[in-house]
């Protein structure tokens, strides 16, 4: 009696599994085909092959550098590939993604968290599943190897056992999944050409806290592999720091072209919080970035850069 129990319950088990690991793979799937997240949307939604200017960054550069202000400013053809809570690594993915595609750029400006210039050493990113449907390509898998910790493990290993993956990030691939399921070219938090705005909630400072002053250097490793890769496709690297509410940021800029906005806006009324400016702010920062980009360029309103 307890041998065919013993029996039962692994066929039970097994079935499970089974069932588990099909719907899994499925989901990433749907997932490959969707645009919901930026790196299916790139490989789906976007039809151009070669674009005057790509975003890399975090939500900064999601919310601050709107390509549809830029374009209507400059004769250029931008696309956003910044990916909210990210950091560098993600964003060298992310470009090693972009040019797995075939496409081509003549810049890329990199928009990250404006600290995470000089950090040291990055962790995996709370938004980095978001590649797990193409976890199989080299580069994806190459990424998660990098780290260590239950999350990349569970990452990588969904490699051969994609309901490792799902069943961890059930909320964040399977409920999006269903969802594109109805609609193909459904989108998370970002327009036709990947931009986003943060709502116009107004941000306040204590009252008679003082602008501060930080000394930033660009020595976080990725920073230099990015710059490599850009110089290895003949793309041309700018890095951006974005518009703070309360801080100036001193770039140490020696080696990188950089735009520093880190000041630009004075006018808290302009930030959703100390690092995002709001709806507001972003068309003042788009204006403001367009203008001196073409400055900095030596460009007129004809040219294109």
């Amino acid at each position: 009696m307890m041998k065919h129990f013993i029996q039962r319950l692994a066929v039970f088990w097994f079935a499970t599994l089974a069932i588990a690991t099909g719907l899994s793979a499925a989901c990433l799937w749907q997932l490959r085909q969707s645009a919901f997240y930026k790196p299916a949307f790139l490989v789906n939604a976007v039809p151009e092959d070669r674009f005057d200017y790509i975003v890399l960054g975090a939500s900064t550069g999601l919310t601050t550098l709107d390509t549809k202000t830029i374009d209507s400013i400059l004769p250029t053809r931008g696309l956003n590939l910044a990916v909210d809570d990210t950091s560098m690594p993600g964003h060298y993915l992310m470009l090693q993604h972009f040019l797995a595609q075939g496409k081509k750029t003549t810049y890329c400006i990199l928009a990250p968290n404006n600290l995470n210039f000089g950090t040291e050493h990055d962790a995996l990113s709370n938004n980095d599943y978001r590649f797990l449907m193409y976890v199989n390509r080299p580069y994806v898998q190459d990424y998660y190897r990098q780290f260590s910790g239950r999350t990349a493990r569970l990452l990588q290993g969904s490699a051969w056992f994609p309901v490792l993956g799902v069943a961890y990030y059930n909320a964040e691939l399977f409920y999006p999944a269903l969802l594109s399921l109805t609609d193909s070219q459904r989108r998370h938090r970002f327009d036709d050409r990947g931009n986003y705005a943060y709502p116009q909630a107004v941000h306040t400072l204590p009252t008679g806290q003082t602008r501060a002053v930080k000394s930033l250097r660009f020595t976080n490793p990725y920073l230099e592999k990015i710059k490599a890769l850009c110089a290895q496709h003949k793309i041309t690297l700018l890095c951006y720091v974005s518009p703070m509410a309360s801080t100036t940021i001193i770039a140490d800029t020696e080696n990188y072209q950089v735009i520093n906005h880190s000041d630009l806006l004075t006018d808290t009324s302009l930030f959703y919080d100390e690092v995002h400016v709001n709806r507001a702010g972003r068309n003042r920062v788009g204006k403001a970035f367009a203008t001196q980009w073409a400055s900095l360029l030596t460009l007129n309103p004809d040219s294109t850069p």
